[in-house]
C-alpha cells in the first residue's frame, strides 16, 4: 500500500511541474538600448514585432522594429546627438521657438505638431508628414540629455500605404512605455 501511495504521489508532482511549466507566464519582451554609456533607453516591445538590432554601433542610432505580417506598419527608432541641444535634460524645458529649432531643418514633417506624455512624464513632439499622399508617417521625436530620440512610423509593405488611427495609437503606447534610465 506505501508503495502505491508513493507511486501515486510521484504521478501527481510530475502533473503539477509539467503544468506548472505549460502555464507559466510569457516573459514580457523588453528592448534595451544603450546609448554612448550614458543612459540606457528601456520599453516594451510591442506584441508581434521583433527589434532588429542597432544598425550602426556608434552615431546615430538606428533600431528598426517589424511584423512578420507586413500590412502592419514598423518602426524606426533613431537616436542622433545635438550639439545645439547639449544643455537639455528633456523636450519639456524648451521653449516653443527651441522647439520649431528642433525641426526646422526636416522639410519631411509639417511643422505643426503636437505634444503627448509618456508615463514617465517625458513630452513628445509627434509630427505628421508633410506629403501624406506620397509617404505617410507620425514621428514622435523628443530630447533627452541632448540627444534627439524619435520614433517613426512608417506603413507596413503590403499596406495601402497610409497609417491608420489603430496603428498611430499603438506607437503611442510603444512610446509611452520608453524610459530613460541614467548608467552609473
Amino acid at each position: 500500500m506505501k508503495k502505491l501511495t508513493a507511486v501515486l504521489l510521484c504521478i501527481v508532482l510530475a502533473l503539477g511541474c509539467a503544468m506548472a511549466f505549460a502555464e507559466a507566464p510569457a516573459k514580457e519582451d523588453y528592448t534595451e538600448v544603450t546609448v554612448n554609456g550614458s543612459f540606457l533607453i528601456r520599453g516594451l516591445t510591442p506584441d508581434g514585432y521583433k527589434a532588429d538590432g542597432v544598425a550602426n554601433e556608434g552615431m546615430p542610432i538606428l533600431m528598426f522594429f517589424a511584423s512578420e505580417d507586413e500590412t502592419k506598419p514598423f518602426f524606426e527608432l533613431a537616436v542622433n546627438f545635438r550639439e545645439e541641444f547639449s544643455g537639455v535634460e528633456k523636450l519639456n524645458e524648451l521653449s516653443e521657438a527651441d522647439r520649431a529649432l528642433l525641426i526646422a531643418e526636416d522639410f519631411t514633417v509639417d511643422p505643426a505638431y503636437t505634444i503627448m506624455k509618456t508615463d514617465h512624464d517625458t513630452e513628445v513632439m509627434v509630427l505628421r508628414s508633410a506629403f501624406p499622399e506620397d509617404l505617410d508617417f507620425v514621428s514622435f521625436v523628443t530630447l533627452y540629455k541632448g540627444y534627439e530620440v524619435g520614433l517613426n512610423l512608417f506603413p507596413g509593405q503590403a499596406s495601402d500605404g497610409h497609417l491608420t488611427d489603430d496603428q498611430i495609437a499603438l506607437a503611442m503606447k510603444f512610446l509611452s512605455d520608453l524610459d530613460f534610465e541614467p548608467i552609473g
